[in-house]
């Protein structure tokens, strides 16, 4: 595995959305693979590594932007398409916040989305394949419930001895 994709699942790890139950549905879950941020090498790396990595196909991409009132929206919209690649229509409804402390000074928060079950798998599967190298695995327990695996609910790390945290 190499550097960029270490890249992608820890940015995965820390900033993406992880499963989660559909309050909709008895005991169906959702496995939405997200990453939220506002800064767009973040976003772009993860993007990267579904595309290249994963053969994620352009079409499954999904976009969010949030921002503050006084934001140019299409100015925003369009720097957000230019660096992920994902074409506006792709994009959910833009979501307004009240007036924010510094209007026009940032790019708002990005949010790219892909629903795939199978893409959420093969993301905690590599996950965990890296984290067992370094002496972190999941409890039996976590192992048998869907997308309960690090970060999630039922979670256990088992460090080793040489690693403090």
């Amino acid at each position: 595995m190499g550097t960029k994709d270490l890249f992608a699942l820890i940015i995965w790890w820390c900033e993406g959305t992880k499963a989660r139950r559909d309050n909709r549905w008895k005991n169906s879950y959702l496995y939405p693979v997200e990453v939220i941020n506002s800064n767009p090498k973040i976003v772009k790396i993860f993007v990267n590594f579904l595309k290249e990595r994963l053969g994620v196909p352009l079409a499954k991409f999904h976009g969010q932007i949030q921002i503050h009132e006084g934001d140019n929206r299409e100015e925003i919209e369009n720097f957000w398409s230019l660096e992920t690649g994902i074409p506006k229509e792709q994009f959910n409804k833009t979501i307004i916040r009240s007036k924010g402390n510094k209007p026009g000074k940032n790019k708002g928060t990005f949010k790219v989305r892909v629903y795939d079950k199978s893409i959420f798998a093969k993301i905690e599967s590599l996950l965990n394949s890296q984290l067992k190298l370094i002496g972190i695995t999941e409890s039996s327990a976590a192992a048998s419930a869907p997308g309960l695996g690090p970060g999630g609910p039922g979670f256990k790390s088992q460090l080793s001895d040489k690693i403090t945290v």
